[in-house]
């Protein structure tokens, strides 16, 4: 599993960097580059190998071609032949992220998890703004049980590189099993307006609808105030208790039930409260967007987008058929208006310790250990 989550975000990563290199030594080398490229995407790794192979007989100074083909070998499950075509590369000191990437995976598949910790976070004090590296290293401190240094790890690859848009949905995820929903809320939604149209992005519509159930159950959870005692103490201390409370006073909204008419209502006013409130103490570019969506009536049909099918199938096959241009319209303005994390946004305090949820099964076996 690890093995697998690791080659994906390493192909994610490879074509950001391709247009980076400097000039070829020939148009022929460079069109053999592009050609490996391309199989490796076919999913024909072993024509790529063979691609890759031939242009380093021609470019031997190209660490591109080394890279690439290392990646082709890791793919291909050739783990040794992927660290022997890396090994000069690391040792010349001119690796670049994804060359520590794909090394540090193929040391994870061969479960020497402690080299391939060392070796990110060596590699995070030369890129410390890599977004995948840092989710990278999430990924083996997750495999290892270690769920708050993982989540700590994506909050800070967050921070130092907004735009890596996988963080997100990762943080996401392990919020969804702690006792702040909030941040799923919040980061399910970013991811979901970068990838749009995945599998991914589908599990993330699902997880989003979760993570606001989840928010409102938890609000339920919570110890009650004495007979007669004051309300539940509303003080904003920070970003977060400002979108929480908005939501908490929001809550008769939803008192019926969690579905998307509901959601969209709630959506809604929370939009016009946190305008009203929070807006200029806490700017925050996913509110910003949404607001725009509000004022250029786009936003019912958004919440469809995101809820609809996820929520009722039935509902929204009848709704769409009542408004047969409504999705290709919501497609059309997200095409035209993409999203871009700003740093700006980052008012997480990494405040991780104790709120992940346990278990049944992890209780038992602490009670085992006693």
């Amino acid at each position: 599993m690890l093995k697998h989550l690791i080659a994906i975000l390493s192909i994610y990563a490879l074509p950001l960097v391709a247009s980076a290199q400097d000039s070829w030594p020939s148009p022929e080398v460079e069109q053999m580059y592009n050609n490996a490229r391309a199989q490796m995407m076919q999913g024909d790794l072993k024509q790529a190998i063979i691609t890759y192979k031939q242009a380093i007989q021609l470019a031997p100074e190209k660490m591109v071609l080394y890279r690439d083909l290392a990646h082709a070998q890791y793919l291909s499950s050739d783990i040794d032949g992927a660290q022997a075509t890396l090994e000069p590369i690391l040792k010349s000191g001119e690796a670049d992220e994804q060359s520590y990437s794909i090394a540090a995976g193929c040391l994870a598949s061969k479960k020497e998890t402690k080299k391939a910790k060392t070796l990110l976070q060596d590699a995070l004090k030369r890129f410390q703004h890599s977004g995948m590296l840092y989710n990278q290293l999430s990924k083996i401190q997750e495999q290892e049980g270690d769920n708050e240094t993982a989540l700590t790890t994506l909050l800070t690859g967050i921070e130092q590189e907004p735009a890596y848009h996988v963080n997100y949905y990762d943080a996401a995820r392990l919020y969804m099993g702690t006792t702040k929903p909030v941040w799923a809320v919040l980061y399910a939604e970013i991811f979901l307006n970068i990838e749009q149209r995945t599998p991914r992005a589908d599990e993330t519509k699902d997880m989003l609808l979760g993570a606001y159930m989840r928010l409102y159950a938890n609000m339920a959870d919570k110890e009650l105030p004495k007979y007669k005692g004051a309300a539940t103490n509303n003080t904003i201390q920070g970003f977060e208790d400002a979108v929480y409370n908005t939501y908490l006073k929001l809550s008769p909204v939803v008192s019926d039930g969690i579905n998307t008419e509901n959601l969209i209502m709630l959506r809604t006013r929370f939009m016009m409260e946190w305008s009203k409130n929070y807006a200029q103490r806490y700017p925050f570019s996913m509110f910003g967007r949404l607001d725009d969506m509000l004022r250029d009536g786009y936003f019912d049909m958004y919440n469809q987008w995101v809820f609809g099918n996820i929520d009722n199938p039935q509902q929204f096959d009848a709704w769409t058929k009542f408004h047969p241009e409504a999705m290709e319209k919501m497609n059309q303005w997200l095409n035209e208006h993409p999203y871009r994390p700003v740093a700006a946004d980052f008012y997480n305090t990494k405040a991780v310790k104790g709120i992940f949820i346990k278990t049944d099964e992890e209780d038992g076996k602490k009670k085992k250990k006693k």
